[in-house]
């Protein structure tokens, strides 16, 4: 240490030929002179919470001694009230934020989805909800890697493998360690060097993911239309059949409300912030598609939704994997929600519909194609299509239309009667 002064500043501390050096202070602890080849800067160094922290005052040439000085007294009482001087964060947050405060921050002020902030706060609430309460900088690479592979072995609820789940999981952890770094730290003072997630990408610990090519057989399909129709609820029974004969995203047949039907011109309106896509959705109605909503209508109970929660009252019905598994063990197929849409994608490839149409029926992105961002779709055409799909769809899953009811308007007294079962009872007798 030894007593600054301006005439040792402008004399004795030369430039260095690289690297930095600090001239520190005798009287005025924390103080300092910082030297490098390009200029001397007067600087604030004061460790708190186990933190060392250095803060630029400014350049020696632009102020003078007692200025820096006093400029130092003042954020010194700053740090002595827990405040960081340049960012106006508590300084006891800064290296003790934990996980569960960089999810809130995160999903505060992110631009994200809906179903995203949903899939992140569950991920991180499932997944690591022992690590909530956590300092984020004491989580170290051996407990990311640790936590990767205990995620692995542990089968999900559908009895599947674990490797996009823990490769899911640790994404995010990854997003919001660096959030936290990018929000939290300055260059000076980063507040996580390394993401210790950036070792599962070093020891190539990622799992390969393939693309999902499960689809519900044309054999099997009967025998899974059965199974559905043991569903206690009939609104599950038509969720399961229409997501099939739609070819709609779980997520987005699931939050479908009444407002989106146009029965007069037998067409569904599906809102861009409910797809996948950003864009909204036109997607034509078959007739049997068009029965099936009607009968939906008449038996809604006052709900906006078209598949209403079976508990709660006007609200969506779940996303619990329990028909999904119920039909499962009753069928004896293995399929998720997602097969449906690639059994329907399946369905329209094998009647040649065209690739483009196809397309535009299950909503699939044509950006990249410039033929298909010129090729506009009438619905009319896009309907005949759609009607060729669920005919063959009828045909495999064994439904007679000719043996169905007619729909025809119904008084309010006969509503409660509105319960008919899409397959016959004789069949389901045979289970």
């Amino acid at each position: 240490m030894t007593k600054l002064t301006k005439e040792f500043i402008d004399s004795k501390i030369e430039a260095p030929k690289d690297g930095q050096r600090f001239y520190r202070d005798e009287d005025m602890p924390g103080f300092a002179v910082r030297a490098t080849r390009k200029c001397k800067s007067y600087i604030l160094e004061k460790r708190v919470g186990g933190v060392n922290r250095r803060i630029t005052i400014g350049k020696c040439s632009e102020m003078s001694l007692e200025s820096a000085k006093t400029q130092a007294f003042i954020m010194l009482g700053e740090i002595a009230k827990g405040n960081d001087p340049r960012t106006g964060v508590r300084i006891n947050t800064l290296g003790d934020v934990t996980l569960r405060e960089v999810l809130q921050k995160f999903l505060e002020i992110k631009p994200i989805r809906e179903d995203t902030r949903r899939n992140y706060f569950y991920a991180v609430n499932r997944h690591f909800n022992d690590w909530l309460d956590m300092p984020i900088t004491s989580i170290t690479k051996d407990m990311v890697e640790q936590r990767h592979n205990d995620l692995t072995v542990s089968p999900n609820r559908l009895g599947t493998s674990g490797h996009g789940r823990a490769n899911n999981a640790l994404k995010k952890l990854s997003t919001l360690i660096n959030f936290a770094a990018d929000r939290y730290g300055t260059e000076d003072e980063p507040l996580i060097k390394t993401n210790p997630v950036s070792r599962l990408s070093r020891n190539r610990s990622w799992h390969r993911i393939y693309p999902r090519q499960g689809i519900i057989s044309d054999t099997k399909l009967r025998d899974w239309y059965r199974a559905v129709g043991t569903l206690q609820h009939q609104v599950a029974r038509d969720f399961m059949l229409f997501l099939l004969l739609s070819g709609m995203r779980f997520g987005e047949c699931r939050k479908l409300q009444w407002c989106h039907v146009d029965f007069k011109n037998k067409i569904l309106v599906v809102p861009r912030e409910l797809t996948k896509s950003d864009r909204e959705h036109s997607l034509p109605l078959s007739d049997f598609m068009v029965d099936l909503l009607r009968k939906r209508y008449l038996a809604r109970e006052q709900s906006d939704w078209i598949f209403q929660s079976i508990r709660l009252k006007n609200r969506p019905i779940s996303a619990s994997a329990g028909m999904v598994g119920r039909v499962r063990a009753r069928s004896g197929i293995v399929f998720t929600f997602h097969d449906l849409r690639r059994t329907f994608l399946t369905m329209g490839e094998k009647l040649d519909v065209p690739p483009y149409a196809l397309k535009r029926l299950v909503n699939h992105s044509v950006s990249n194609d410039m033929t298909g961002r010129y090729l506009i779709l009438d619905i009319e055409r896009l309907r005949s299509h759609m009607s060729r799909i669920t005919e063959a769809f009828l045909e495999k899953l064994g439904i007679n239309t000719a043996d169905m009811k007619e729909w025809k308007p119904v008084r309010e007294s006969d509503l409660k009667e509105v319960t008919q079962l899409l397959l016959p009872l004789d069949d389901l007798k045979t289970l």
